[in-house]
């Protein structure tokens, strides 16, 4: 069992670590999260895609982690047994990921789409940031991998809260020859 949340800064830097890989290996990064079109094009580069099989990027980030962890016997264990050491790095991305949605629950659904520099221009979100990093210190680094990836960020909606959607369903659905019929929608509750 490999330990994850602590206090000792030894077992911290296995995070650290783990984040830090993602930092130096975008590319890859990128894929193992799954590149989406839209980002792509938002920021003027091509698709990334895999080429092997998610566990061999998986093993990469296990050997970053625990070739240098501060436990001998784990590094040890490492050596001699490296496909075993992908599960805990799967569950850790799966429990970072659940904590990183958690923190965006507080920010709403908007915040949760800001970078962190927007949110520290206001401040109100800039205390709530300091408090998501004080108790989670790995939320920036995660929302820099993971802002607009609706995978990774649950939260956040990329609806324009000035939408009027029944009104567009209206159109969609009773347009005939050029005319409009307006019907009421039905809402829940009603």
């Amino acid at each position: 069992q490999i330990r994850w949340d602590d206090k000792d800064p030894n077992i911290r830097a296995r995070t650290a670590r783990l984040i830090g890989w993602c930092k130096t290996y975008p590319d890859t990064r990128i894929k193992l999260f799954s590149d989406s079109h839209q980002q792509a094009v938002n920021e003027g580069r091509r698709r990334q895609q895999m080429i092997a099989q998610k566990e061999v990027y998986l093993q990469q980030a296990a050997a970053a982690v625990f070739t240098h962890d501060h436990n001998m016997h784990i590094r040890q264990l490492y050596a001699q047994y490296p496909s075993v050491f992908i599960k805990p790095i799967k569950n850790r991305f799966q429990s970072l990921r659940k904590n990183y949605n958690e923190a965006n629950k507080t920010l709403g659904s908007t915040g949760a789409g800001l970078t962190a520099a927007e949110l520290r221009e206001n401040p109100e979100q800039k205390k709530l940031l300091d408090k998501i990093t004080e108790t989670f210190p790995w939320w920036e680094d995660l929302h820099g991998f993971w802002r607009n990836n609706p995978s990774y960020n649950t939260v956040f909606s990329t609806a324009d809260p000035g939408q009027d959607f029944a009104a567009e369903a209206q159109r969609y659905f009773f347009e005939e020859k050029g005319t409009t019929a307006t019907v009421p929608l039905p809402f829940s509750g009603d």
